[in-house]
């Protein structure tokens, strides 16, 4: 297993388009569907109506199969969307995206160096052993061993140990203050599995043979390699007022968005997330069910690689932001379903302090396309010598329609952009290997925060971060958000994160095109789980139940 970290916020946004859907022309750049009507006045919501009873089977969409249940390597929506209803961890997300206690009964903070977790009493793994402080410690600590290579390892950079101080207490002791620590702990950062099982399974631990033994309202039963995997309701499950609903959850492996539709269609399948955006209108206006838009931590971003190249002068990048056309780029590849994106941190992840953030994001000016003023910038910076390459790849259907979106407005200023195509198991290869960002200046992605602080977005741009791609370096930036980790008082904090902000927006080391909505699709027997962006930290699939 690959020991170097995924960046968490960087899983893909899973925006998938039914193929043929769509035209483009290099000559004139974006050419959308018409918005649906259904889609004028997107109404977005944190709650699906209450569950009236329970159900006996659900059957739920996702598009990749998970390679490791092991929660130190989940680092995908597939793998999240169903762990996050089988392992919980010390905190969870609630619907609105505020921090609530899961196994951890409360926490503390004593020092700015110190945490302190008190487990819940009479809580049992999914085979029926108790769970201890000996669990948690083991469990938190293993995102802290170097060879077992934890996706999670940058959550504990500032951990110096993990211990269990009793038999329901873990002390996490800080080499210095991190106020983004507790909020890792709704997280895969945070899951406990038993010690025992754990040691006991080895290499087997997560896979289809092996299993997993956590605390959640379900438990993984049938695991059917590249076909599904059935999660059953455990009826021990410690919060009886939220034991899951649903006898087994059926998770289908669905990778073609086209085999998805039609299976909610057809009332084979009862629902998914991340819906392909193409098919919205259908879903909506099917009477099979309800399409549900929720508020969301992602945004969609053109981040530079390379500022010694076509893009090292800022004028450049801002005449290019300038040029490209966002409204086209939302009605065609994600059918209306977001908003124009101001800075890398997006208004869902304004979890405190939320005047601040909205004074800050309204002081922002929307970059709304301009072609002649784009056109005088590139006057006055010179026009590069050589092409500007952005990455593509197929993988990601929407990943070439803004891609080509890009390279048609850049003609248009008098910019040469070349698409460089990447093959699909590649792509994703640019987070973790520098030889794969090589001849790259723009790559195209979707990125996000975990829970609801856009600190933890922005601490990626400070000089020498492993995903700080560009080589970006700013000494005031730096003291801004270092400073800002330390700030427990929250509006403090807010005014650091936002000075920060305006510095990464003013050089716009990532070029912010779109902050897509959460959708869900749900038919019409069943409702309950919550809209928003919670699918990968919170138990949802406990809350679906019969609509009446």
């Amino acid at each position: 297993m690959n020991a170097t970290p995924v960046p968490r916020g960087a899983r893909r946004l899973a925006v998938t388009l039914v193929a043929g859907t769509l035209a483009l022309t290099a000559c004139s750049g974006v050419s959308p569907e018409k918005k649906p009507a259904g889609q004028q006045g997107l109404t977005v919501t944190a709650l699906t109506p209450k569950a009236s009873g329970p159900l006996d089977r659900i059957t739920w969409a996702v598009t990749a199969e998970p390679t490791s249940f092991d929660w130190i390597y989940n680092a995908s929506f597939e793998t999240g969307q169903i762990m996050s209803n089988v392992c919980e961890g010390l905190l969870r997300l609630a619907p609105d995206l505020s921090l609530e206690p899961a196994l951890a009964e409360s926490f503390a903070n004593p020092t700015p160096t110190t945490w302190v977790y008190k487990v819940r009493s009479g809580v049992t793994f999914h085979d029926g052993t108790p769970l201890t402080a000996e669990d948690v410690a083991f469990s938190l600590g293993r995102n802290l061993d170097a060879k077992a290579g934890s996706f999670w390892s940058g959550a504990y950079e500032n951990v110096s140990s993990v211990k269990a101080t009793g038999p329901l207490e873990v002390t996490v002791t800080l080499k210095q203050p991190d106020v983004l620590f507790n909020s890792y702990m709704s997280s895969p950062a945070g899951i406990v599995d038993s010690k025992a099982t754990v040691t006991a399974k080895r290499k087997a631990y997560g896979t289809p043979g092996g299993g997993v033994n956590c605390v959640g309202p379900f438990s993984l039963g049938k695991w059917e390699k590249g076909q599904s995997m059935t999660l059953t309701r455990d009826d021990k499950y410690f919060d009886a007022a939220r034991r899951a609903k649903a006898k087994e959850v059926v998770f289908r492996f669905v990778r073609d968005p086209a085999a998805m539709v039609n299976g909610l269609l057809s009332d084979s399948i009862d629902g998914s997330w991340f819906l392909p955006p193409s098919a919205l209108k259908r879903l909506s206006t099917s009477g099979k069910g309800t399409v549900y838009y929720g508020k969301s931590t992602q945004g969609f971003n053109a981040i530079v690689m390379n500022t010694d190249g076509p893009l090292k002068d800022v004028r450049v990048r801002q005449a290019l932001s300038m040029a490209i056309d966002r409204k086209g780029i939302i009605d065609a590849v994600i059918s209306g379903a977001g908003e124009p994106q101001k800075a890398p941190a997006v208004p869902g992840s304004w979890g405190y302090a939320e005047k601040t953030y909205r004074s800050a994001w309204d002081g922002l000016k929307a970059t709304e396309q301009d072609i002649e003023a784009a056109k005088k910038l590139v006057a006055e910076a010179g026009r590069p010598a050589k092409p500007i390459v952005v990455a593509t790849t197929s993988a990601e259907a929407e990943v070439p329609v803004i891609g080509a979106e890009i390279q048609s407005a850049a003609k248009k200023i008098g910019l040469d952009v070349q698409i460089k195509a990447v093959p699909a198991d590649q792509y994703n290869g640019v987070y973790t290997d520098k030889k794969a960002r090589e001849g790259i200046d723009l790559y195209l992605t979707g990125w996000g925060t975990d829970f609801a602080d856009p600190l933890q977005m922005y601490q990626y741009f400070q000089t020498d971060h492993f995903y700080n791609f560009s080589g970006f370096s700013d000494p005031k930036y730096d003291e801004l958000v270092v400073k800002a980790g330390k700030t427990s008082d929250e509006e403090e904090r807010a005014k650091l994160v936002t000075a920060a902000q305006q510095i990464v927006v003013d050089e716009l080391v990532w070029i912010p095109l779109y902050a897509p909505y959460n959708t869900l699709f749900v038919n019409k027997r069943l409702t309950g789980t919550p809209a928003s962006y919670m699918q990968l930290h919170y138990p949802w699939a406990a809350d679906l139940g019969a609509s009446s």
